[in-house]
């Protein structure tokens, strides 16, 4: 039997931590455009920290808008679908988002991740150079280095999970923590 949707419950979940911005739907340039408001006033206290914040969202934002294998339509386009989230403790903010993916992509996309977090900042600089300057995968959509900019710039882990959906997608999400203070 389907359970039944309880907005409360979920209003619930989300008030269990201290939520910044929660958002759900379709990724589009207006829509981008008003979480990106929403960032420069919220952190407008911490620049630094804010500029970070800001960077973090427009890479992973974009990989909904490019990748997310849910789509809606409304008029005339099909959007990407996707889930926004930063939250906020003592010591440091999680950036997450995420969308569903096809399953056969999954892997790479883990892969990915873990090269990623195996290197040290001055290797993923290479590694950033290196990407650069190399063909195009087949469903790269930009340059490439989303995911290791989004390292460099946070300067943290990239956390991956996902749950299968059913044997076409699954729902990948990324997180990643922005401390509020640099470490000495």
């Amino acid at each position: 039997m389907e359970q039944e949707f309880s907005l409360f419950d979920y209003y619930t979940l989300t008030n269990k931590k201290n939520v910044l911005i929660s958002y759900k739907g379709p990724v589009t340039d207006v829509i981008m455009a008003e979480i990106s408001r929403d960032i420069r006033n919220k952190f407008s206290e911490n620049p630094k920290v804010s500029r970070k914040v800001f960077a973090i969202f427009i890479e992973l934002a974009q990989n909904i808008l490019y990748y997310s294998a849910e789509k809606i339509r409304f008029g005339e386009h099909n959007d990407s679908v996707g889930t926004i989230l930063i939250t906020e403790t003592s010591d440091h903010y999680t950036f997450s988002c995420g969308n569903l993916v096809e399953n056969e992509y999954i892997q790479e996309l883990v892969d990915s991740c873990d090269i990623v977090n195996s290197m040290n900042r001055e290797a993923l600089r290479e590694y950033k150079r290196e990407q650069r300057s190399a063909p195009k995968k087949e469903r790269s959509k930009g340059a490439g280095i989303g995911l290791i900019q989004v390292a460099l710039t946070a300067d943290t882990p990239l956390k991956v999970e996902y749950i299968k959906v059913d044997e076409v997608l699954s729902f990948f999400s990324l997180s990643v923590r922005i401390m509020k203070h640099e470490e000495e």
